[in-house]
């Protein structure tokens, strides 16, 4: 009796013991994928960080209306700016550039682009005396188009042809953009569209010139 009672005790620590060593190896297993889920969450933490700070920073209203502030100035002090933002006394014809009549010859305006990209600015057309005109000031020459601006639903941006976006109301639509969700954008030609409001702009132009013919 003595010795079945000793082989029970026995038979008990040992089960003890396997119970002690699972808890023991369960409780380390769980302590190791909370530090693996700790460093996930901070290394995620630290990529949304870095994103963060290299994206560029959305424009308030008051910074719009600097912006034109400081364009009225620059323009009111006889100056002109060119695609790349500088500033220039007007009637200078800037580097990488073309008259009007000159942009009109296609291999003229396609080699004058090329060399322009590989300076790493962008063509400017400018009228037959030298000065550069309201509409195409440092800008590339804008594609004419039934379609002015449409939305990208699904990026939320509208985009809006570079010509209308002009004018006393420019501060009105960009609020109401915002308002709705939405950032402008501008293009000059639909080449420089994304690929698939490229494909948006297309079906409405499409649609736009079988509705007048």
């Amino acid at each position: 009796m003595p010795d079945d009672t000793a082989a029970a005790l026995q038979a008990l620590m040992q089960q003890v013991q396997t119970l002690t060593i699972t808890v023991t190896d369960q409780a380390k297993r769980l302590d190791d994928l909370r530090e693996f889920n700790t460093r996930v969450l901070d290394e995620k933490k630290d990529v949304q960080r870095q994103l963060d700070a290299q994206a560029p920073k959305k424009k308030t209203l008051l910074d719009i209306i600097d912006e034109e502030t400081q364009q009225r100035k620059m323009q009111a002090a006889g100056l002109e700016q060119d695609a790349n933002g500088n500033w220039y006394p007007k009637g200078v014809r800037p580097a990488h550039s073309l008259t009007r009549e000159e942009a009109r010859d296609p291999a003229k305006y396609r080699a004058a682009k090329e060399a322009a990209e590989q300076a790493g600015t962008t063509l400017t057309v400018i009228s037959g005396e030298g000065d550069v005109t309201t509409r195409n000031t440092g800008r590339p020459i804008v594609t004419p188009s039934k379609t002015f601006t449409f939305d990208d639903t699904h990026e939320r941006v509208r985009y809006v042809r570079a010509d209308m976006q002009t004018g006393n109301g420019i501060v009105n639509r960009r609020m109401q953009a915002e308002k709705e969700g939405y950032t402008i954008k501008t293009f000059h030609s639909p080449d420089e569209l994304p690929a698939h409001a490229r494909t948006k702009f297309d079906l409405m132009e499409r649609a736009a010139n079988a509705e007048s013919s």
